[in-house]
């Protein structure tokens, strides 16, 4: 027993070295599977999704495995591709990495190999995907790209999975918010399937975030988020992670699962799409956040009961001003995303009217309460001195109400909100001021001194 268990350290020793599976330009690489055979037991697979270098770096510190890690290749060389290695250290596992080919490499007949293929060919191969975000810091944006491109294709491509899982393991450079992350997985997941809500997100996997600054940054938590990291993957299968399959077997899994990415790769969209679609995200994120930051200090001084003069004319420059720098933004995307173009700059247009009119609504009912009240002080002090109000008081009175309010609230109202005219709302108002007086003076108004005969 410890010569086969020796012999077969060694078989696992001679796959630290990767092997390819997918060649850069999409070809498979049928040479796999001899050197898979030398590989004994049966193992989970874990594929890498993103990252490039820092994936290949990752496992090489983790699992001892002899990615090529030298920051510019040579000459005429494209590292990208999918390949498989084995690690003595982790004997229960076969380790995937993916890597999309650069942008001016040709693929083989047609092949996609861009990032979306090798997404969805990690996930239909693997049990657990280790998924890098593109940067540090990424925002929800970036997170729901990012997931986006790579569940890109695998509604349209993947067969009923008699409800088997997978784990992603989104590894976060610094502490990582698993609720924020697994909500912009769902997001990503929801447009995958056409916003339609089966297969659910949760149906079909678990997300896991674990933590794993550069070693050169922060050696202990990067230890710990290794450690972590090994510990998870140990148990895949009991955790309920797809079955462990002898290492012959993943080569001509890889390959069908390869073939079904690329018949499918026809219906789904493009990398210039997704990237069209994350630049739309961004466009509506940051002009969201300047219009934000404008109305940040009117909402503030509206709320402290504040007739803001000029309201209308700064409202109306925000809410123009706004959709002009998302079209400026969004100028030169294709019509391949034109509908969510417009779709998103729909939402922020009604968004921002929404919050304008509301501060609208707030001034424009301050504005009629101070009026009332000042046009009641005046009646007050005309039916304290003569005991009642003539008609002729009532309507001089109510004039200059009027006229008090009307050239307030010429100011407050916005044009392209497209509501009551600023006729309109005196006009609704002097209705309001005559009701008052009536109530005021307990019925119709009392009728002023007689006049003097002939």
């Amino acid at each position: 027993l410890d010569m086969i268990s020796l012999l077969s350290s060694l078989s696992v020793a001679a796959l630290d070295a990767p092997v390819p599976l997918i060649s850069p330009r999409g070809d498979f690489q049928p040479a796999a599977a001899s050197e898979l055979a030398s590989v004994g037991g049966a193992r989970s697979v874990v594929a890498t999704v993103g990252g490039r270098l820092r994936a290949r770096r990752l496992l090489n510190s983790i699992f001892a495995t002899e990615f090529d890690t030298a920051r510019a290749p040579a000459a005429g060389e494209d590292r990208g591709g999918a390949y498989v290695a084995a690690s003595p250290q982790a004997p229960e596992l076969l380790l995937v990495h993916t890597e999309a080919a650069s942008a001016g490499e040709a693929c083989e007949d047609g092949a996609v190999a861009d990032e979306s293929a090798f997404g969805c060919f990690a996930l239909g191969l693997a049990d657990a995907v280790l998924v890098l975000p593109p940067c540090a810091e990424p925002t929800r944006p970036v997170l729901v790209s990012a997931y986006e491109e790579i569940f890109a294709q695998l509604a349209a491509t993947a067969e009923p999975t008699d409800g088997k899982r997978t784990l992603l393991v989104h590894l976060a450079q610094s502490a990582a918010d698993a609720a924020a992350i697994k909500s912009a997985a769902m997001d990503a997941w929801a447009a995958a399937c056409g916003g339609g809500a089966e297969p659910s997100f949760d149906s079909r996997f678990e997300l896991t975030a674990i933590a794993l600054p550069s070693s050169a940054v922060d050696a202990d938590a990067f230890s710990a988020g290794a450690t972590e990291l090994r510990t998870r993957l140990r148990t895949l299968a009991r955790d309920g992670f797809g079955t462990p399959i002898a290492a012959t077997e993943v080569a001509a899994r890889a390959e069908a699962v390869w073939l079904a990415v690329q018949s499918a790769a026809s219906g789904r969209p493009g990398g210039a799409a997704l990237r069209e679609r994350y630049q739309a995200a961004r466009a509506y994120e940051a002009s969201m956040e300047a219009a934000v930051l404008k109305l940040r200090p009117l909402s503030a001084a509206v709320a402290k009961g504040r007739v803001i003069d000029g309201f209308g004319a700064a409202a109306d420059s925000l809410l123009n001003g706004t959709l002009a720098h998302y079209d400026d933004a969004v100028a030169d995307v294709s019509g391949i995303t034109a509908e969510l173009v417009a779709r998103r700059r729909a939402i922020l247009s009604k968004q921002l009217q929404a919050d304008v009119k509301e501060l609208f609504s707030k001034q424009q009912r301050s504005l009629a309460r101070s009026v009332c009240k000042r046009y009641e002080r005046q009646l007050l002090a005309v039916m304290e001195r003569a005991g009642n109000v003539a008609q002729y008081q009532r309507d001089r009175l109510r004039k200059n109400a009027e006229r008090a309010y009307d050239a307030q609230v010429a100011s407050l109202v916005v044009p392209s909100l497209g509501g009551p005219t600023r006729a309109q709302l005196t006009q609704s108002f002097s209705a309001q001021l005559t009701a008052f007086a009536d109530r005021l003076g307990g019925g119709p108004p009392l009728p002023g001194p007689p006049q003097a005969g002939p």
